[in-house]
């Protein structure tokens, strides 16, 4: 398993999850970035043969966790949902140009975030520190300024026809599949050539430089909440 195989499996899973804001069903849209999410967690564990530490780390990566608990908190929150859903979709779709190239640097920034740990050895495997780890991602994702990468990934996917709707029928393949943690995401070719043209732009200079601003920004906010 290569370092550019690794990658190219959380692009994809990025570009799916992203499309998931095109979904018009209620809650299906959540449910494939969940997946997608848990996918890149569970391909980059699976690259270190820490597999074993999936459910563990789910604070860290499900983004539904902790705002509610108890089946009560959860029934609660579904008709606001739905009332909800109709401008939160329409929100979604019109901010998209903006919203695509974000969740796919989320995406990649999840697993590469969760790699250097492993690269490390510093996951102890223990819930409160994925808790710790989801706050200290989110703190530094907010802080971060991805104005000229949102840009340049946008174009690069505009080149690439039909990828919209190739990713869409991929994340319909996610929400089917019984198997979360499968060793591949099941994407169509149009999504599979959308990734390596993001690849390409990961892998350039000025990115590099906002991977190790994030990283700095994550690692602060890890020492500070250990404090």
């Amino acid at each position: 398993m290569t370092k550019a195989w690794l990658t190219h499996q959380w692009v994809a899973a990025g570009i799916v999850s992203a499309a998931s804001r095109f979904i018009p069903v209620p809650f299906v849209d959540d449910l494939v970035r969940n997946r997608c999410r848990r996918f890149v967690v569970s391909r980059t564990l699976a690259a270190y043969e820490q597999e074993a530490m999936l459910d563990d780390l789910e604070p860290f990566y499900d983004n539904d966790r902790g705002w509610f608990s108890g089946a009560i908190s959860q029934a609660a929150k579904v008709p606001v949902k739905l009332l909800l859903f109709p401008v939160r979709k329409a929100v979604s779709i019109a901010t998209s140009v903006r919203g695509v190239p974000l969740e796919i640097m989320r995406t990649v920034l999840l697993g590469r975030t969760l790699e250097r740990y492993l690269k490390h050895e510093q996951l102890s495997g223990r819930a409160d520190q994925a808790t710790r780890m989801h706050a200290a991602f989110e703190q530094s994702f907010k802080r971060m300024d991805f104005q000229v990468i949102k840009a340049t990934i946008s174009d690069t996917l505009s080149g690439v026809g039909g990828w919209k709707a190739a990713a869409m029928k991929s994340a319909k393949r996610v929400l089917e599949s019984e198997d979360a943690t499968a060793k591949e995401l099941e994407s169509e070719t149009e999504v599979d050539i959308g990734a390596n043209e993001v690849q390409a732009v990961l892998d350039r200079p000025e990115t590099l430089q906002l991977f190790a601003q994030f990283d700095q920004r994550f690692d602060e906010a890890m020492a500070q909440s250990s404090n």
